[in-house]
């Protein structure tokens, strides 16, 4: 069983780069925006989404057991 880590922690690089990118990919096909911007860009939209926390996410890291970062602080 892993243990649940609440906000705040930090995300590693390559964890913020996932999460943008998936984001932006989902915005370019289609999927609603979750703020009100005036930026046109997916990646602009997902990075201003990531850096006001609305991107609803779960990361799993493996380490001897497995850690889920849940971000629920906007919910």
């Amino acid at each position: 069983m892993g243990i649940k880590v609440k906000f705040p922690f930090e995300y590693t690089r390559f964890e913020k780069a996932r999460i943008i990118g998936a984001r932006a990919l989902q915005i370019a096909m289609g999927a609603p925006v979750l703020i009100e911007t005036d930026k046109v860009e997916p990646l602009d939209i997902a990075l201003e989404e990531f850096n006001r926390g609305v991107i609803p996410i779960t990361v799993r890291r493996r380490r001897n057991e497995f850690i889920w970062l849940d971000r629920y602080d906007l919910f």
